[in-house]
C-alpha cells in the first residue's frame, strides 16, 4: 500500500503526481511560477508542465532559467514534505520564498555582469527580458612573420568530435605570400588529434623543404602549452606530440597560440578538404576564390572584429 503524504492537512496517497504537482501547495507553488512565465496549468500533468517549462517560447537568454524552474520546484517541495514528517512546518510562502532565492543566485552565476538582480520572481522575468548585455571588441589581426622567418598557421577540425576529421596549414614569408598550403581529410577523431596532426604533418614539410626558423602559430591552446612543456600531454596525441617535438629540434621554431581569426586561411583549407575535397596551394593562385580573399585580407592587414559577453 502505498503511505500517506505528509503535504497535506487532511493525508492522501502519496504518489508523485499529487506531491509535486496536483497537492494544495505544489498547485499553488506551480501557479505562482509558471503563471509569471505566462503558462497556464490548467488541466495539464506534471510532465506536461515540465515539458513546458523546457519549450516555453522565450528569449533565448531566459531558456536555461525556465528549464531549470522544475527541478528547483521539487527540490523545495521534498524538503517541505520531509520537514512536516520530522513534525517542522513551512508554509506556501516559504517555498515561494526558497524557489525565488535559488532562481536568484542561478541567474547571478549565469550572468556575472548583473550586479542587482531582483528577488521576486515576476521582476527577474521582466529583467531578464530587457536584459542587454555588455559586449567586448577586440581587433585580431594575421601578421607577417619577421625578415627571414616564414609563419605556419595550423588548424584541424572533426565534426561529431569526434568524426570526419580534417587539418589544414599553409606557410607563409616575410611578404605575407604563400609559400604552400595543403587542406586535406584524415583519420576519423576529435579535435585535438585533428589540431595535433596538422601540426605534425606542417613541420614534416618544413623539415623536408630545409626551412629552419618557423613561426608556428595554431588556434588550440591547449596543443600550443602542450608544446611549450606548460601541459601535460594527451595519451591519445602522444606519439604525434613525441614526433613533433623530435622535428621541432630539427629547426629554430617558436610556437605561438592565435584567436580563430588570427588563423582564418589554415581553417579555411581544413573545412574545404571535408566540403569539397583536398586542396594543394604552392602559391596564391593556386588557392580558391575564398582562400584568396583570406591572403589579400591579411596583407593588407584588415582587422577581424571579434565580439566576445563582457565577463564583468
Amino acid at each position: 500500500m502505498a503511505s500517506k503524504c505528509w503535504c497535506c492537512a487532511e493525508p492522501k496517497e502519496e504518489k508523485m503526481q499529487h506531491l509535486f504537482f496536483t497537492s494544495y501547495v505544489a498547485t499553488k507553488v506551480w501557479k505562482y511560477f509558471l503563471g509569471h512565465a505566462g503558462i497556464s496549468v490548467e488541466g495539464i500533468t506534471l510532465h506536461q508542465a515540465v515539458t513546458k517549462c523546457w519549450t516555453a517560447n522565450v528569449v533565448p537568454r531566459l531558456q536555461p532559467i525556465l528549464q531549470a524552474l522544475p527541478a528547483v520546484i521539487f527540490w523545495e517541495l521534498w524538503k517541505r514534505r520531509n520537514n512536516y514528517k520530522h513534525g517542522g512546518s513551512v508554509t506556501v510562502n516559504r517555498v515561494i520564498y526558497q524557489v525565488s532565492t535559488t532562481m536568484q543566485s542561478l541567474i547571478q552565476y549565469r550572468k556575472p555582469t548583473l550586479k542587482r538582480v531582483p528577488h521576486k520572481w515576476p521582476d527577474m522575468l521582466n529583467m531578464m527580458e530587457s536584459y542587454f548585455p555588455k559586449l567586448m571588441y577586440s581587433k585580431v589581426l594575421w601578421e607577417c612573420p619577421s625578415p627571414g622567418w616564414i609563419k605556419v598557421n595550423t588548424d584541424g577540425t572533426s565534426r561529431g568530435n569526434p568524426g570526419r576529421s580534417s587539418i589544414g596549414y599553409v606557410l607563409r614569408n616575410e611578404e605575407g605570400d604563400v609559400i604552400y598550403g595543403c587542406g586535406k581529410e584524415v583519420q576519423e577523431g576529435t579535435n585535438s588529434e585533428a589540431e595535433a596532426q596538422a601540426v605534425l604533418e606542417a613541420m614534416r614539410f618544413c623539415v623536408g623543404n630545409e626551412f629552419v626558423l618557423i613561426e608556428l602559430q595554431t588556434d588550440s591552446m591547449m596543443l600550443k602549452n602542450v608544446l611549450a612543456g606548460e601541459w601535460k600531454v594527451l595519451w591519445t596525441i602522444y606519439t604525434q606530440v613525441e614526433e613533433i617535438k623530435d622535428l621541432m629540434a630539427k629547426s629554430n621554431v617558436t610556437v605561438g597560440h592565435t584567436l580563430r581569426e588570427g588563423n582564418s586561411l589554415a581553417d579555411h583549407l581544413a573545412n574545404y578538404a571535408l566540403d569539397v575535397g583536398p586542396i594543394v596551394a604552392h602559391n596564391f593562385w593556386e588557392l580558391d576564390i575564398q582562400g584568396r580573399k583570406i591572403v589579400n585580407n591579411d596583407k593588407l592587414q584588415c582587422p577581424y572584429i571579434r565580439v566576445k559577453v563582457a565577463r564583468n
